[in-house]
């Protein structure tokens, strides 16, 4: 019984439990990540991203875009949802963001972590839009400053412990 694949899984060459085990894991990471803020005026800029972005780099399409997007969801979930429903487009944007990451990653395993990171950064970045209903653009223009700072954290940490496991995991 611990050999049968779902569909997904069998598409991805993986089995169902690590599959589900990897994102259960990686995605309370994204939990431990929000508790770390990064030095900025904005106290919800925190190094929850980290997890999705190394899934990303590590893993693949799937890991990364699932883990970046519930990551966003647990993390604003334990925030208050301050910014209601349009947490839901925003963790949209930040599953696009874990995918492109290891689309482009898997272009070239042996640098395309750099170019992928850029693209992740700048999709998370940009994805402050889907905040302006509730913070105006204002706000959206006040905040991408900070924004690009924490994602750009996030993935100079995700990048280097990409560069320091790559090949040694086997999960």
């Amino acid at each position: 019984m611990a050999n049968k694949t779902t569909k997904i899984s069998n598409m991805l060459k993986i089995s169902s439990p690590w599959f589900f085990a990897r994102l259960a894991i990686f995605s309370a990471l994204t939990v431990i990540g929000s508790t770390i803020k990064t030095p900025s005026p904005i106290p919800s800029v925190s190094f929850d991203s980290t997890p999705g972005f190394f899934a990303a780099l590590y893993f693949g399409i799937l890991d990364g875009a699932l883990i970046s997007g519930i990551g966003h969801l647990v993390t604003s979930t334990l925030s208050g949802f301050p910014l209601g429903i349009y947490h839901i487009p925003i963790a949209m944007g930040m599953a696009l963001s874990g995918a492109a990451i290891a689309l482009i990653n898997k272009i070239n395993k042996k640098w395309g972590f750099i170019p992928g990171l850029i693209i992740g950064v700048i999709i998370n970045t940009a994805s402050v839009v889907f905040a302006v209903p509730v913070i105006t653009w204002a706000g959206a223009i006040a905040f991408a400053p900070v924004l690009l700072f924490g994602a750009s954290l996030n993935a100079i940490v995700s990048g280097i412990m990409y560069i320091a496991l790559r090949g040694k995991l086997s999960i």
